[in-house]
């Protein structure tokens, strides 16, 4: 849920966007979604550093792949063996990334106010929002949406006590989407919002 801007400015510790990313508090009124995906040196939100992020746009039932951002951020954080067994980006796959900084500025310009989904969207969030704090000194004012919680709604509404496979894998298979390259950053915003599309169309129909 996003909160009325007037409600944010009253909470403790509240800083508005620098005026470069003012817009980003403004009401969306589109219908584009921005789908986020982040990949970290380990799997702790307050610690795990940034290694890659990509971005793409829904617009409708279109995925506007032509203008996707897809970054490999350059660390020399020391990546936790388990992580590492997940994306696969070891310390020398980084060397000719970018900075997390420009990494970050290049997220803020490309999502704007429009709404961020994802899946597991809590994690990034708190990934994206600890950079942004700790660069710009505010957090993501945009709407979030949690892929996973979209499907839930969806299965139990016909059938409120059926056991759900909620794992990444589980809802692609259950809603025919192709898993794109897991755990690169860039297959899984593909992967989700083909997820995204489907679940929106199933809940027009």
């Amino acid at each position: 849920m996003r909160l009325p801007l007037w409600l944010r400015r009253r909470l403790p510790g509240y800083r508005p966007p620098p005026e470069r990313w003012a817009h980003m508090e403004l009401p969306y009124t589109g219908d584009d979604v921005v789908v986020v995906d982040c990949e970290t040196s380990e799997f702790d939100k307050k610690k795990g550093q940034l290694l890659s992020l990509a971005a793409v746009v829904v617009s409708g039932r279109s995925i506007e792949l032509s203008s996707a951002l897809d970054l490999t951020v350059r660390s020399d954080a020391i990546t936790h063996p388990d992580a590492v067994r997940v994306h696969y980006l070891r310390q020398e796959d980084r060397i000719y990334g970018v900075a997390s900084a420009d990494a970050i500025q290049q997220f803020l310009d490309f999502v704007g106010n429009r709404p961020i989904c994802g899946f597991y969207i809590e994690y990034d969030r708190a990934i994206l929002n600890r950079y942004t704090r700790e660069l710009y000194g505010f957090e993501l004012p945009n709407r979030f949406i949690e892929v996973s919680e979209i499907y839930v709604r969806q299965k139990r509404r016909y059938i409120p006590e059926v056991n759900l496979d909620l794992t990444f894998e589980g809802l692609a298979r259950d809603l025919n989407v192709p898993v794109i390259d897991r755990h690169t950053a860039l297959g899984d915003v593909v992967s989700t919002a083909l997820m995204f599309i489907k679940l929106q169309r199933h809940s027009a129909s």
